[in-house]
């Protein structure tokens, strides 16, 4: 009996501080931020860009900190460079450093839109720790040379904002028969199991 008791009391102990553990590892959350992309004139126009446009997230979490790029509208078959930066796009900063990108140049992410003229990549960091105090950036420059623009110029930029939880709220739309209220019968009650 003495064994049962101790071994429930340890089992107890045991439980209480794996969800102390769980508790502390969850005082960080994952925060995400995102961006709408839009082209950075008169630069995107002279490159040939002008409709140019995208969708950025950064999830800023405690050790697993990631970003994905999602591009439309550029030229195809054509390799840009990207990366996320310090500062708004009104005010670009340096690129922020520890990211290493699906596939880089240096430091540069490099993206390469398909023969639609669409993009898709991603970057990882085990040390961005996003600073409140800070704003951050996603800029995607042309990789060479374009219609006389220098190598490495912006051609798109979105500033990165924090996400709400849950993302958008949308108000549900009610079911198209309950529109203008219920226009079917109510069910009828449902039948008892047998009377005892």
């Amino acid at each position: 009996m003495t064994r049962r008791i101790t071994a429930a009391a340890l089992a107890s102990m045991a439980a209480l501080g794996v969800a102390g553990v769980a508790t502390a590892a969850s005082s960080h959350s994952a925060t995400t931020y995102r961006a709408s992309l839009t082209a950075v004139n008169p630069a995107a126009t002279t490159a040939g860009l002008a409709t140019v446009v995208g969708k950025a997230q950064l999830v800023d979490g405690k050790k697993n900190n990631k970003v994905s790029l999602h591009m439309r509208n550029l030229a195809p078959n054509t390799m840009y460079l990207w990366h996320v930066h310090v500062g708004s796009c009104a005010a670009t900063g340096a690129p922020v450093v520890g990211w290493t990108y699906r596939t880089q140049v240096g430091a540069n992410g490099t993206l390469t839109s398909n023969a639609s003229g669409n993009a898709n990549t991603r970057g990882r960091s085990a040390t961005f720790n996003a600073d409140p105090a800070q704003s951050y950036s996603v800029n995607v420059h042309v990789a060479s040379p374009t219609n006389g623009l220098a190598a490495g110029t912006i051609i798109a930029c979105g500033d990165l904002k924090v996400s709400k939880a849950g993302g958008k709220n949308k108000p549900a739309k009610p079911h198209p028969a309950q529109a203008n209220g219920p226009t079917t019968k109510p069910h009828p009650p449902q039948a008892k199991g047998p009377k005892s």
